[in-house]
Order: C-alpha cells, then sequence, then structure tokens
C-alpha cells in the first residue's frame, strides 16, 4: 500500500499544480462561481489535464511503474499501454483519517466530455469507498469534540459548509452510507 500511497501523492500535486494551467480555466471558472475558488488549495483541488496519458508520463517520469499507476487507480490499462483514468475533470483528492491521499474524486466539466458526472477511484488496496469520507481529515478533530457529525452529498458541498462554519462536514464518496 505505500506505493499506492505514494503514488496517489505524487499525483495529487500534479493535479493541484495543474488547475493553474490555461486549460483549467474552465475549472477554476467552476470553482469561482460556486465561491469555492479561494479554499481550493487547503481541499487539495486540482485539475486533471486533457489528453490520454499526462499523467501516466508524469509518474513514470517519478519512478512509478505502469503496474504501480494502474493498481493504484490512476491508469486503465489500454492496447497501447496505460491511460489516465482522470481527463480534463475537477479533481478532489480523497484522504484517510491520518490525512494520506487514498483516492480521488472527478468531476465532469468539459462541454464535450460525455462520461458519468462524477468518477471516483475504484477499489484498490488503499481506498474502499465504503470506508471513506471525503473531508474527513479537515473535519476529524471537530467532530470529536462537537460529538456530531454532518454528512452532505458531495465535495463542493463539503466546501462550502466548512466556507460556511460548519466544519463537522463530511460527504460519502458514491456509495450507500
Amino acid at each position: 500500500g505505500t506505493r499506492n500511497v505514494e503514488a496517489n501523492a505524487a499525483a495529487a500535486a500534479f493535479f493541484l499544480a495543474n488547475l493553474a494551467s490555461p486549460q483549467a480555466a474552465v475549472a477554476r471558472q467552476f470553482l469561482a462561481e460556486r465561491g469555492l475558488d479561494h479554499d481550493a488549495e487547503r481541499f487539495g483541488v486540482g485539475f486533471a489535464l486533457p489528453g490520454w496519458d499526462n499523467l501516466v508520463k508524469h509518474l513514470r517520469a517519478r519512478g512509478f511503474s505502469d503496474n504501480e499507476i494502474i493498481t493504484a487507480g490512476l491508469a486503465l490499462r489500454g492496447n497501447r499501454g496505460p491511460y489516465d483514468r482522470f481527463r480534463g475533470r475537477i479533481i478532489w483528492p480523497i484522504r484517510d483519517l491520518s490525512g494520506e491521499v487514498v483516492g480521488f474524486g472527478a468531476r465532469r466539466i468539459l462541454p464535450d466530455d460525455d462520461g458519468p458526472k462524477y468518477l471516483n477511484t475504484p477499489e484498490t488496496p488503499v481506498y474502499h469507498k465504503s470506508q471513506v469520507l471525503y473531508g474527513v481529515d479537515l473535519a476529524r478533530k471537530q467532530i470529536a469534540r462537537t460529538q456530531q457529525v454532518v454528512i452532505v452529498e458531495g465535495y463542493t458541498d463539503v466546501m462550502a459548509c466548512h466556507l460556511a462554519g460548519v466544519d463537522t462536514a463530511v460527504a460519502t464518496c458514491g456509495t450507500a452510507f
């Protein structure tokens, strides 16, 4: 699981850096329209570049094998080699209680994307969707202190709640709770 977590951390940093790229203008606009653009960095929100293998190339250059990238759920096995699972999407890293990135949630944002509205990391050695709550790393202390938790529907809802001072908000990751 260690290489899995390391690959996720490297991917999260890459996605975060991509949010500043010209291609991510639509993602920055999406966040700005919801008043979430200033808080994006705290949540690690990023952008997956369009194109087939931007992340794969980036991770290979950092010493990850194709197998490690696929096992982490970051790429799919294609006829011509691995290709990025997340392409042209706004990305939220999903962290465990200790703050390690265990997976990602991605929202469709480009007009020509005919994929599902939300796409998550598949089950991996470190990501089990039934055991993960988005935002739990940020809400953990407050939840313990107040003995309450607010469950909301999605990533942007968690961000909006935290911005509004409801810092016990978390979201389930695309599954029945």
